[in-house]
């Protein structure tokens, strides 16, 4: 496993952001452009992973919509994060 010191920073509007050294990009086999996910684990880790996503069309109604999004508010998940894992769910099911 490689390890790099990434130094936090913030930028003139208050955002905290920190730049990936170019020899960790090409240990990772990232790329400007990259989609990653971030997942905070809540107890001071944060794990960075390198995604490829798909788009998928949803045909909901507005009281369907409304009813996910609600569920997705109660599990503390933005809608798109409660599709994905709802997605997800289905899957595991299926296989």
């Amino acid at each position: 496993m490689k390890e790099a010191q990434i130094t936090l920073q913030e930028n003139s509007d208050g955002e905290l952001f920190f730049e990936i050294p170019p020899d960790l990009l090409d240990y990772l086999d990232w790329e400007k452009g990259d989609d990653l996910k971030f997942t905070d684990h809540k107890n001071g880790v944060i794990t960075i992973k390198k995604v490829k996503y798909e788009t998928i069309e949803l045909d909901f109604d507005d009281e369907e919509l409304l009813k996910y999004m609600k569920l997705a508010h109660d599990k503390g998940m933005s809608f798109n994060e409660w599709v994905e894992y709802s997605l997800k769910q289905i899957i595991e099911e299926l296989k």
